[in-house]
C-alpha cells in the first residue's frame, strides 16, 4: 500500500476540491492585488521627489539615512508600496484562520508590528547597499521618463491655450 502523502488523489493533504489552502491563498491573492491598486492610485502615482511623501517611505528614508538622489525614486516608491501590500495581505490571511472577531482584531494588532519591522527592516538593508552601487542607468531611465511626462504635460496645456485663445476670437 502507498503511504498516504504519495496519494494525492484521495481527501487530504494535496486535494484540491475540499481544500483551505486554496481558500487562504485565493484570500490573500485577491487582498494583496486590492490593496496594490489602492496604494498604487492613492499614494504612489501623485507621488514626485520632495512632494507628498508616504509616512512609510519617509521611515525608512530618516532610519536608514537614505540619499534619495542615489536611485530611483519612482521605483522606490512602486517597492515600497509591494512591501506594504504584502505585509497588509499576510495580516489579513493570518487573522482570517483565527475564529471570533475579538481575537481577529487583538492578533491583528499584535501581529502587524513585527511584520512591517521586519520587512522594513530588509527594505531598508537593500537599499543601504543598493546606495553604494552605481545606479546611473537606473536615473538616467527615470529623468528620461520624468522629462517625457512633462512633456506631455506642456503639451495638453498649449492645446488648452490654443483653444481658449480661438474661442476669445469667435466671440468678439
Amino acid at each position: 500500500m502507498v503511504p498516504r502523502l504519495f496519494r494525492p488523489y484521495e481527501v487530504g493533504v494535496f486535494s484540491f476540491e475540499r481544500s483551505v489552502y486554496m481558500e487562504y491563498i485565493s484570500w490573500f491573492l485577491f487582498s494583496f492585488i486590492l490593496i496594490y491598486i489602492v496604494y498604487y492610485l492613492f499614494f504612489i502615482r501623485k507621488t514626485r521627489r520632495g512632494i507628498k511623501i508616504p509616512a512609510e517611505a519617509q521611515y525608512l528614508i530618516s532610519l536608514y539615512k537614505l540619499d534619495v538622489n542615489l536611485f530611483s525614486y519612482h521605483k522606490f516608491m512602486k517597492i515600497v508600496g509591494l512591501v506594504t501590500s504584502l505585509d497588509i495581505a499576510i495580516i489579513a490571511t493570518i487573522v482570517a484562520k483565527v475564529d471570533g472577531i475579538v481575537w481577529q482584531i487583538l492578533f491583528g494588532f499584535v501581529a502587524v508590528v513585527p511584520v512591517i519591522i521586519l520587512s522594513f527592516l530588509l527594505l531598508g538593508k537593500y537599499y543601504q547597499r543598493k546606495q553604494t552601487q552605481d545606479n546611473s542607468k537606473e536615473l538616467a531611465k527615470e529623468q528620461k521618463y520624468l522629462d517625457k511626462k512633462d512633456k506631455k504635460k506642456k503639451l495638453v496645456k498649449k492645446k488648452g491655450k490654443k483653444k481658449n485663445v480661438e474661442c476669445t476670437k469667435k466671440r468678439k
